[in-house]
């Protein structure tokens, strides 16, 4: 027995509308179409499934127990397409990113909120990490788009710039050095660090411009997020290089001050990660697009 959608919405509409004709207008097929349809399900169970009464449609016995069982299929297909097509063109489903903790805490809220507004079936989920972790599971496949700052040299990954930011030099307002507007590299050769851990896009960049400059700097205490390595320079354990993103709120209350290093290239891109041989899904690939376009 071989039964199609195509026959169970026929059988539908025809015992809705009590009509061929109009059944057939509501399907987008012509009337003969309809009963050529209805006339193969009728094969195929065995049943008569409409009797003509006053020379309309009329449904049998039959017919009203094969319609009770088929509404059931038609309304879960028909949610079936609809879920599908939301889904495909990136209106619904579930919008799973990595993010650095500096995209992550201080970048993405915007572009997360204008992509949402018109998209209230999508569910964000968000997961911080740092640039490694994030590239890390891209690579094995568990994400499928990372947002990081941090180099990604030798892995497979597609990087799309999409923004950036600076990093700055953030010490206690009674440091030595706070009174100055800018400082140099070489200004740092003895100044105790207080850092990221290693792996973070913040560590990893900012640590390669001061080796590149000369500077060995001392990393005396490790902290897992830009919060806590601005409560330590305001204790003061130790100066850092943090994201301007990051700083700001400390900076206008006063609790640190921000110094710009004249000679070390601290402006960096964020980029949006994936593998380059796997097809981004809908949802990710319209966030990739509003990010490139923002």
């Amino acid at each position: 027995m071989s039964i199609t959608l195509t026959q169970l919405r026929a059988l539908e509409a025809v015992a809705r509308t009590g009509s061929f004709g109009a059944a057939a207008r509501e399907l987008g097929i012509t009337q003969p179409a309809v009963s050529q349809q209805l006339a193969a399900l009728q094969r195929a169970l065995g049943v008569v499934l409409f009797e003509r009464l006053r020379n309309r449609p009329q449904l049998s016995e039959a017919g009203r127990f094969v319609l009770e069982r088929a509404l059931p299929v038609v309304r879960d297909a028909d949610h079936f397409e609809r879920d599908v097509r939301e889904y495909a063109g990136a209106q619904a489903g579930t919008l799973h990113i990595g993010a650095t903790q500096t995209i992550g805490t201080y970048r993405i809220a915007p572009f997360l909120a204008r992509f949402l507004a018109a998209r209230p079936h999508v569910r964000p989920r968000i997961e911080i990490g740092n640039t490694r972790s994030i590239a890390a599971r891209i690579e094995s496949g568990e994400i499928t788009l990372g947002l990081v700052e941090g180099p990604i040299d030798g892995l497979p990954l597609e990087a799309v710039p999409f923004g950036g930011d600076r990093l700055v030099l953030v010490l206690h307002p009674a440091h030595r050095l706070a009174g100055l507007r800018v400082v140099r590299a070489r200004d740092l050769a003895c100044e105790p660090f207080v850092s990221r851990e290693s792996g973070s896009g913040t560590r990893d960049y900012g640590y390669e411009a001061l080796l590149a400059a000369g500077i060995s700097a001392p990393v005396v205490l490790e902290l897992p997020t830009a919060e806590a390595i601005l409560h330590a320079v305001e204790a003061g354990i130790g100066v850092a290089l943090l994201s301007e993103l990051a700083v700001r709120r400390a900076v206008d209350d006063g609790a640190v001050r921000a110094l710009r290093i004249r000679d070390l290239p601290l402006e960096r891109s964020f980029r949006a990660l994936y593998r380059r041989d796997l097809s981004l899904p809908p949802l990710a690939s319209a966030f990739l697009d509003a990010l490139r376009s923002s």
